[in-house]
């Protein structure tokens, strides 16, 4: 797929959220099950859900983090590579306070790390390029 980053809001009919949790300096990423990988928390948003609302949800049921600040980072647009159509989806930051319990799921474990880790699900180039980005991007709100 070919994917374009766009600012937070640029997009409508968002209907994937990911959520990029950072604990204590690292990254949250969960074990999924199936696919026996890790990844971030993230899914479909459901029929009457907002994005926000949509990723709270799956931030809960993928890492079982509550107490969190969840903040927009950028919208993407998908297009299938067979150019019949397209994904609209959101980025979101979690910069989580405390670690929940993780609740029955796809995920059997949460893991912390300072970067991508080896068994990566998705493009570990394209995701050691996301982290970069939000490094930057929290770099610019220290004082």
């Amino acid at each position: 797929m070919i994917k374009t980053n766009y600012p937070a809001g640029w997009l409508y009919d968002i209907r994937y959220v990911v959520i990029f949790a950072n604990y204590q300096d690292k990254w949250v990423y969960c074990w999924h099950k199936r696919r026996a990988s890790f990844e971030h928390p993230g899914g479909h948003v459901e029929p009457g859900e907002s994005p926000m609302q949509a990723a709270r949800r799956e931030l809960y049921e993928e890492s079982g983090i509550q107490d969190c600040k969840l903040m927009p980072l950028w919208d993407y647009e998908q297009i299938w590579e067979d150019g019949t159509g397209k994904n609209n989806g959101r980025g979101y930051l979690a910069q989580v306070h405390s670690l929940g319990e993780l609740p029955e799921s796809e995920m059997s474990r949460i893991q912390l790390f300072e970067s991508v880790p080896e068994n990566y699900t998705y493009d570990p180039e394209e995701e050691a390029l996301d982290l970069e980005r939000i490094g930057k991007m929290l770099l610019a709100y220290r004082e």
